[in-house]
């Protein structure tokens, strides 16, 4: 791989398509060709070539763009390309990182889900195959050249700001000897920084990579209450350097999805969309308010098992109805709670939350549980009242652990941006 010695001539306008259209990508103006030449016709991602010209010479009225999809082929370049970054060796083993809420921007390029852009909460990935193609008169191919295009990034929750690492990989070239390529995008409700390469172009042959491109963005999303989302685009400029004179194909496409929010915490922060928020919290850490909260997953009825991935809670950070649920789960009659001699610092600990829509049930309806650490890490859970089809729980528990846990769920609320109305899930882990 080498940088060409000069950067692409800007693009022609194209016309994007309906979904692109929304996107607020601006058009761009053509470099003059040189003296006593004609500018090379666009037709959609088609460029004519000149008459006369090398390219022309070769057969080629054409320099077209197509896209293609992912191959097991990319997706075992790319794993050997990244095996030795922390935390995507171990991606690789089993669940694939596409399914994994905690997979890296690295790991997330490796999936194999057949999709240009993979996702979690904090991070993503877009891979977009695209061909470089020479076509004659009859529209025939007559040369190939191909590329995959990944784009990885990880988002701070705490940031207006992320920026991705661009790779490019050629593949199988025929009749082609070399392409070079520029990248910019563009996004809604955000600015866009630079084009890759400082607006130049990388020259690849059959078989090279690069992975030196860069792409950023800022949201114009701050503080007070805000809200947007970023959809990201990109367009890319490819030609030959086998002709005289730039003869450019144009390639545009669709990408991830970033929210960001000032309406979370004190500082604004973006997640990437479309991804289920989670709340976490381990037994050995949080104890017998984390063993409760798995117990009602595992053992209220399938209609009434809430904080799952299939019955997610729903956020209501409003306090004065956080405390109202509270007391009706906890103090009102006609069975109100009443602290356990056996348990040290007793108190009331309910699931679903106080501060979900699904918690707030009087407590004469819910399943009492006493969580009893046994030693060795192991736990077992005494049903003090067992509630015939009951919505919810509440728990004796150390007051030390159940003030931590509650602490830790506002926390990640916060890394998460779980906004006011917002579905999640709470996962219980060791």
């Amino acid at each position: 791989m080498k940088h060409a010695s000069r950067r692409l001539a800007t693009a022609v306008s194209l016309a994007l398509t309906a979904v692109l259209l929304t996107l607020g990508i601006s058009p761009v103006a053509a470099a003059p060709p040189p003296a006593g030449r004609a500018a090379p016709e666009s037709h959609g991602t088609c460029t004519t070539t000149t008459p006369g010209s090398e390219l022309a010479r070769q057969g080629a009225a054409r320099t077209c763009i197509k896209e293609r999809p992912v191959t097991a082929g990319d997706l075992a370049r790319i794993r050997t390309r990244t095996a030795a970054v922390p935390r995507v060796a171990a991606a690789l083993d089993g669940v694939d990182p596409g399914d994994d809420p905690d997979a890296s921007p690295e790991a997330l390029c490796t999936s194999s889900k057949r999709q240009d852009v993979v996702s979690n909460r904090h991070a993503y990935c877009m891979r977009h195959g695209i061909v470089y193609v020479l076509e004659n008169r009859a529209g025939e191919p007559i040369g190939t050249a191909e590329l995959l295009v990944t784009a990885r990034s990880a988002l701070d929750p705490k940031s207006v700001r992320w920026q991705e690492s661009i790779a490019v990989y050629a593949g199988k070239y025929d009749g082609v000897s070399a392409v070079r390529l520029a990248l910019s995008s563009s996004c809604t409700a955000c600015i866009p920084g630079p084009p890759a390469w400082g607006g130049g172009a990388i020259e690849l042959r059959a078989g090279e990579e690069d992975q030196s491109g860069h792409l950023s963005y800022e949201t114009t999303t701050r503080g007070g209450g805000e809200r947007s989302r970023s959809m990201i685009a990109y367009q890319s400029q490819t030609e030959s350097p086998d002709a005289e004179y730039p003869v450019i194909s144009h390639g545009q496409w669709a990408g991830p999805s970033v929210a960001c929010d000032g309406q979370v915490g004190s500082t604004p922060g973006c997640i990437a969309t479309e991804n289920l928020a989670r709340v976490v919290l381990s037994k050995s850490q949080y104890g017998a308010s984390a063993v409760a909260y798995e117990w009602a997953q595992n053992n209220l009825s399938d209609n009434n098992a809430m904080g799952t991935a299939k019955r997610p809670l729903t956020r209501d950070g409003d306090k004065a109805r956080a405390k109202s649920r509270s007391y009706y789960t906890c103090k009102a009659p006609p069975k109100p709670f009443v602290a356990d001699a056996t348990v040290v610092n007793d108190e009331c600990d309910e699931f679903p939350f106080a501060r979900t829509r699904q918690g707030g049930t009087i407590g004469s309806m819910c399943a009492e549980i006493i969580p009893r650490n046994v030693g060795g890490g192991a736990w077992r859970v005494d049903v003090v009242r067992d509630e015939p089809a009951a919505p919810c729980i509440r728990a004796h528990v150390p007051s030390d652990q159940n003030q931590n846990a509650g602490r830790s769920v506002g926390r990640q609320v916060q890394t998460e941006r779980i906004l006011q109305g917002e579905a999640y899930q709470v996962v219980i882990i060791p």
